[in-house]
């Protein structure tokens, strides 16, 4: 009886470390900042007119080693800020909205992105007339299901989080601390798998090119003279130079002289 009580015993124990080890597996594998920090890439950010509408597009990617399914994306822009001030964007009057919802907030579904799958994302955003320049603040919210298991996860952004919150879960981690932490941030105090990237947008008057352009074209039309005068000068290369700028020289000590003349 007591061989097999302690084989019952051995086999028990042996069954919770796996399953003990499979559920810390887990969770190591699904909250590791390097791995959820690659979820959001590839940004490219629009600076939009008022009035006009821009593009912004990432890539959802999966670099884990499980599949990701029922997935729930949702972006949202949730902030305004100048060199003055920063609001909520519910504080902005005629804020840009993404044109698939009509909204600040904009949510898709997708029923499954495989282990080393990309999900290339391109939303458009309508501004208004009114719509006040700034810079525009989005965050990220994606809830999912890791592996076949069903186990259910959530990431979100800096922009779900208030500074208090974030503040304490940035702090230095004591050795009782260390276990609900993934890499430096306490992600059981945020109540989240993982955290993912926040992004940005301008809605701005973009400033006119002639300016750069005419300039750049003087900078070089000058740097070129000054090369052919200098040919002319050591070589007598442009012959034809010389002439042209003695005759508009001449033109020019002419109306010196009239001009000089009459102020007198």
């Amino acid at each position: 009886m007591r061989k097999k009580a302690l084989v019952l015993m051995t086999t028990t124990m042996i069954v919770l470390m796996l399953v003990t080890g499979s559920i810390d597996a887990y969770v190591t594998e699904v909250s590791d900042p390097g791995r959820a920090n690659k979820i959001l890439s590839e940004f490219s950010t629009p600076v939009i007119k008022p009035s006009e509408a821009g593009r912004l597009s990432f890539n959802v990617s999966n670099r884990y080693d499980r599949d990701f399914s029922d997935i729930r994306f949702t972006v949202e822009i949730y902030g305004y800020a100048t060199l003055d001030y920063q609001r909520d964007i519910s504080e902005v009057d005629d804020p840009p909205v993404f044109s698939a919802s009509g909204d600040t907030s904009y949510t898709f579904r997708l029923e499954v992105l495989p282990s080393e799958g990309v999900f290339p994302t391109d939303l458009r955003i309508v501004t208004h007339r009114r719509t006040p320049k700034g810079v525009y603040f989005v965050r990220f919210e994606m809830e999912f299901d890791y592996g076949h298991n069903g186990n259910g996860s959530v990431m979100r952004s800096r922009g779900h989080f208030t500074d208090e919150d974030w503040t304490h879960a940035t702090k230095r981690p004591g050795v009782s601390d260390e276990p609900y932490y993934s890499g430096s941030i306490n992600i059981t105090h945020l109540e989240v798998n993982g955290i993912i990237p926040d992004t940005s947008f301008s809605v701005k008057t973009p400033i006119p090119r002639w300016p750069q352009y005419l300039l750049g074209g003087l900078a070089a039309f000058f740097g070129i003279l000054a090369v052919m005068l200098y040919m002319q000068e050591e070589h007598n290369s442009f012959p034809w130079l010389e002439k042209i700028l003695n005759q508009w020289s001449g033109k020019f000590k002419q109306f010196r002289r009239r001009f000089e003349h009459r102020s007198r």
